[in-house]
This record gives structure tokens, C-alpha cells and sequence, in this order.
């Protein structure tokens, strides 16, 4: 049987919805789940999205009072902050965990996300009556030159609204952030968030996000030591004409570099990216590490197959090759779970994600013991027996210290909870049956 428990909900939180899980585990066998804390209604930006932590410290079997790591304001939908869609990182060299996340300021979403890096000179573009002025340190510059004008974190100039609402005679750029905050306390305090659109982002990319779920810290080979995000981002020519690639630092988190995307079939001419197939979109993605220290990218898409795309690194994440379509892993457009693992003397790949071509139902765990491949192994997690159906969202997967494996997910589409999982690799071959005590 499959057993789970709420890790995130109305009665443990501060608003009505929690959606976008993220799980990781540190050195000291920490657990740290995170979620979008989402205010004013369940949907993305805009909306009021806060980026909220809790922890366990005994594989899973209870969990710490909820934390927000990252606090947005807004006082509706429209006129609020959103940091959105979480995706955690452990450097086991430095014992940080790292949170990567997008930020948006009042009105602005995928959709309509312009076409603008939003920095220069190390800091953000604010405007007032076509003037333009950079953000550095709380103080606003023109022409190189501090002006009298203070800004706090949130965005509030004394006096005069705040840039980030509209309710400022200044706004900031309407345009998508991809931010990097960090703890080293085992997630129970965060640094101030940094943004990293002057190192990652092109000027005519219009959103920018993470791939939401988890990074990786590469273990073996050239690459040691490296830390890969996966993140994905729009062109300026069409709001979803997008594709995913990784970020990477070399330098435990303090720079970063950005990939190239995976040619998929049917991508578009380079020199004209205007004719884009719905087909070649990628969008949110997850990373794992095979033997060797070779990445495996996994790929949400728009496809008509309806087949998760996946592509191989053989240099930490800079450049993808062997792209194609995994027959076994369906899914009805959304986002994929995986990670991969030493266990008993074999590297497994472990998956997670709604196995159905149309909607998000039949939530399924699968197995792979070469190299993401083939998937001899899998599980159903499903409330209904009978049927094998049950609504399954997005989810994210860890490692536990027990040696189990931990599934943070989306249980039902109201998105008024997201529950925790944990089952082992017999259990997932169908080598044993087992309860946890303390699921409900």
C-alpha cells in the first residue's frame, strides 16, 4: 500500500493554497521540503507567492513548523509580488542548500513576461517618465551617479509607493527574475535573495524560471563538484515558444553560467527562431547524474506523442546531445520528477509523474537500472484501486538517509495541500509491502 502525510496545508501555514514541491536533503540528514505558499487564489503570476520551508529531522516522519523563506507583498492578485516555482540544491562541499526561484512584479507572469534582462551594471532597471535608473544597494543611481532616493528590500521608496506594485511614480522592468537565495543552517534561515539575470538571462528572453523540483551537485568525473540547476525560458517572438537548458557553477554558488537547450526533432532553424513548432517547445526539466559524471536531462514538452524528451551532457551540462523521446514515460504535458542514486552497488534512476496523456491523473513511481533507459519497475500511487485513477501533480523526489525514498507531491487539483511520501526500492520492484508509522 502507499501511505502519505501532509507536509503543507491550510492548518500548518498561512494561506489557502500550496502548490510546485521541491525536496532536498543535507549532510546532516536534514530533510527540507519547500513550496509555493500561493494567497489570493491557487493559479500562477500574478498572485501573491511566498516560498515556504519545512523540516525534518527523522526521514520524514514528522516535520518542524513552517518557515517562509522568501516573504513577497501585495495587497491582491494584481498587485503583488510572486516568487514562483522552487527548485533546491545541497553542496555537500560547503553544507548549502541553495533555492532557486522566479520573481515577477505586480501583473506580470509567463504570458506576459517582456523581453529584457532587467539589470545592467550589477543592478535592476527602474524608470521614471522614460528616465532610466539602476538599483544598487538600496539606493537608486542615474548616469552612474547615487541619487538621494532610498529603496528597501521590498521595493518601497519612503513617500512614494513601492517599484515593484505600481504604486510608485519608479517601477522596475516587467519582466521575469530568476533569483538565488541560500541557507546554511539546515533551511532554517535564508539569505536576501540575489538576482542572476545579468549572467544567465538574454535580452530577448522574456520569462525565466527554474525547473522546478531539485538541482544536483555532481559527484564523479571532470565536473566534480560542479552545481546544475535546470531553469527554462521564452522568446521574444511568442510568449511559449521556450526551451529549458542548465545553469552551472563551478565555484560553489557565488557565479553562474548558462548552457545551451537540446535539439530536439522539428526545432527550429537557428537562424530564425520565429518558426518555432509547438512541437520543439521544452519547458520545465529535470536533471540526474549517470555513471562517470553524465548528465540526463528529462523533458517536459508540447510533443504530440505525449513522451517525455530526455538528452545527455558528457560536459556538466554545457551542451546536450542524443535527444529523443522516452517511450515509457508518458505524461499529458507536465512537469517530471527524477533523480538517481547509489544503492547496493547500482546507480538507479527513479521517476515520478502523472502517466497519462491527457490529464493529470495515475501518479506513478518507475525504476531504472541503466542509466534512465528502460523502466522494468514501477509502481501506481493511487487513492483507487479499482480504477488506477486519482488526480497526481507536481512532485519532487529525494534520497532519505534511511536508504527510502522520499516523494513530496500534489495530491488533488483544489492545490489546498501537498503531502509527503516514502517507500523503498523493494517496495517500488515489488519485492515487499510496507507501511510507515506516522502516515496518515
Amino acid at each position: 500500500m502507499f501511505y502519505s502525510q501532509k507536509v503543507f496545508n491550510q492548518g500548518t501555514g498561512n494561506a489557502d493554497n500550496y502548490r510546485i514541491p521541491a525536496l532536498v536533503v543535507t549532510n546532516k540528514n536534514t530533510v527540507i521540503a519547500c513550496a509555493d505558499e500561493r494567497f489570493f487564489t491557487a493559479t500562477d503570476n500574478p498572485n501573491k507567492i511566498d516560498k515556504v520551508v519545512r523540516r525534518s529531522f527523522d526521514d520524514g516522519k514528522t516535520w518542524g513548523r513552517l518557515r517562509t523563506a522568501v516573504g513577497s507583498v501585495g495587497m491582491s492578485q494584481e498587485t503583488s509580488v510572486a516568487a514562483i516555482d522552487p527548485a533546491l540544491l545541497h553542496d555537500a562541499d560547503t553544507d548549502t542548500t541553495f533555492m532557486l526561484y522566479c520573481k515577477t512584479p505586480a501583473g506580470v507572469g509567463l504570458l506576459n513576461s517582456k523581453a529584457s534582462v532587467g539589470m545592467e551594471d550589477g543592478g535592476y532597471i527602474v524608470r521614471k517618465d522614460h528616465q532610466k535608473y539602476i538599483l544598487k544597494d538600496g539606493m537608486l543611481y542615474k548616469n552612474g551617479k547615487a541619487t538621494d532616493i532610498k529603496v528597501d528590500e521590498q521595493g518601497f521608496i519612503q513617500g512614494d509607493g513601492n517599484i515593484y506594485l505600481g504604486t510608485s511614480s519608479y517601477a522596475i522592468e516587467k519582466t521575469s527574475y530568476l533569483m538565488i537565495c541560500s541557507s546554511n543552517d539546515e533551511g532554517e534561515t535564508w539569505t536576501t535573495p540575489i538576482c542572476l539575470n545579468e549572467s544567465i538571462k538574454k535580452k530577448h528572453w522574456r520569462f525565466i524560471g527554474a525547473g522546478p523540483g531539485c538541482g544536483i551537485q555532481i559527484k564523479e568525473g571532470k565536473y566534480k563538484g560542479r552545481l546544475v540547476f535546470p531553469i527554462y525560458y521564452s522568446w521574444l517572438y511568442a510568449d511559449l515558444k521556450m526551451e529549458c537548458a542548465a545553469i552551472y557553477s563551478d565555484d560553489h554558488g557565488k557565479t553562474w553560467n548558462v548552457g545551451t537547450s537540446p535539439h530536439v526533432p522539428g526545432k527550429w532553424p537557428k537562424v530564425n527562431a520565429k518558426f518555432m513548432l509547438l512541437s520543439a517547445r521544452l519547458t520545465e526539466a529535470q536533471i540526474v547524474e549517470l555513471e562517470g559524471g553524465v548528465l540526463k536531462i528529462f523533458m517536459r514538452n508540447h510533443n504530440p506523442k505525449r513522451r517525455i524528451a530526455t538528452a545527455l551532457s558528457y560536459d556538466g551540462g554545457q551542451t546536450w546531445v542524443d535527444s529523443k523521446y522516452n517511450k515509457t514515460l508518458v505524461h499529458p504535458v507536465s512537469q517530471f520528477a527524477a533523480i538517481s542514486f547509489d544503492y547496493k552497488g547500482k546507480k538507479l534512476v527513479v521517476t515520478a509523474n502523472p502517466a497519462n496523456e491527457k490529464v493529470r491523473i495515475n501518479g506513478t513511481i518507475r525504476l531504472s537500472e541503466d542509466g534512465g533507459e528502460t523502466f522494468p519497475y514501477s509502481r501506481q500511487l493511487t487513492p483507487d484501486e479499482k480504477t488506477m485513477a486519482g488526480y497526481f501533480g507536481y512532485s519532487s523526489l529525494a534520497f532519505l538517509p534511511d536508504q527510502n525514498i522520499g516523494l513530496l507531491f500534489e495530491p488533488d487539483e483544489t492545490f489546498t495541500a501537498i503531502s509527503f511520501a516514502k517507500f523503498s526500492v523493494e517496495w517500488l520492484k515489488g519485492e515487499t509491502e510496507e507501511q510507515f508509522e506516522g502516515f496518515d
